[in-house]
């Protein structure tokens, strides 16, 4: 459903006048050089369609709830903590932890609460690294991204889109739609 979305909504939006191939292979050489300006162009019903999916706890702990308290190695920075939630591949529930030390001076309490309720980690426990694992042997652009998920967690989108590009990927094959969507768009 995410992928028709993005390829229903924003692709055609952003390329009116490319096939859908040549739209996903335009937008990740946009990603590549680095142009994600039109990132925000995704509608909200596109972004809480995956915000409110299981797929998001699956590829990511997320934070539920923050918290401010005094940093006991600085005094001169506060740290900021948040309850991380992930969704495991048997279907229960794993919680965490985060911590990130900040300056109060350069940022508010309500400022660093707010962004670090968007924080986000990789689940290495959950489906969506799993299902990736299985299909690592599919190329050698699947192998390289899926050890370097394994071993480094989420991966910078631009570094993929240039991986992607330098592979030259199928932008028709099924799993690539789907890492498209998953890892560059949301």
């Amino acid at each position: 459903m995410l992928v028709s979305e993005f390829e229903n909504d924003f692709l055609k939006r952003q390329y009116p006048n490319l096939d859908t191939k040549s739209a996903y292979e335009k937008f990740v050489t946009e990603i590549s050089e680095g142009k994600t300006e039109h990132l925000i162009e995704f509608s909200e019903k596109s972004r809480n369609l995956f915000n409110e999916s299981t797929l998001r706890l699956e590829i990511y702990c997320v934070v539920d709830s923050t918290w401010i308290e005094k940093n006991p190695w600085n005094d001169k920075a506060l740290l900021v903590k948040g309850r991380t939630k992930c969704l495991n591949s048997d279907g229960t529930f794993e919680n965490g932890l985060m911590e990130m030390p900040f300056n109060e001076n350069e940022i508010s309490r309500d400022s660093i609460q707010k962004r670090y309720m968007n924080f986000v980690e990789s689940n290495f426990n959950g489906k969506y690294l799993k299902a990736l694992n299985s299909i690592s042997d599919k190329s050698d652009f699947w192998s390289s991204f899926v050890k370097d998920r394994n071993d480094f967690g989420i991966i910078i989108s631009e570094f993929i889109a240039k991986r992607m590009l330098a592979h030259k990927v199928d932008f028709d094959d099924y799993y690539i739609k789907r890492l498209i969507v998953t890892e560059l768009s949301y």
